[in-house]
């Protein structure tokens, strides 16, 4: 299983961010990836986007943080 940083994913610092810290970092990394906003490479944007997406899965639930 390789592990991944969710929290640089969303582009935070520290796992001390609260969940308004993770939310508005969450839009803003999915604003910038979204496939739509990058027709030039769409399949990099979307993989991206998945991984936003995935991160801000895990650390909007406090039992998963």
């Amino acid at each position: 299983m390789i592990f991944k940083d969710y929290y640089k994913i969303l582009g935070l610092e520290s796992p001390k961010a609260t969940i308004d810290d993770i939310k508005t970092a969450y839009r803003e990394q999915a604003k910038k990836y979204h496939p739509d906003a990058n027709p030039d490479n769409k399949a990099e944007a979307e993989a991206k986007f998945k991984e936003v997406n995935e991160a801000y899965e895990n650390l909007s639930d406090p039992q998963k943080r």
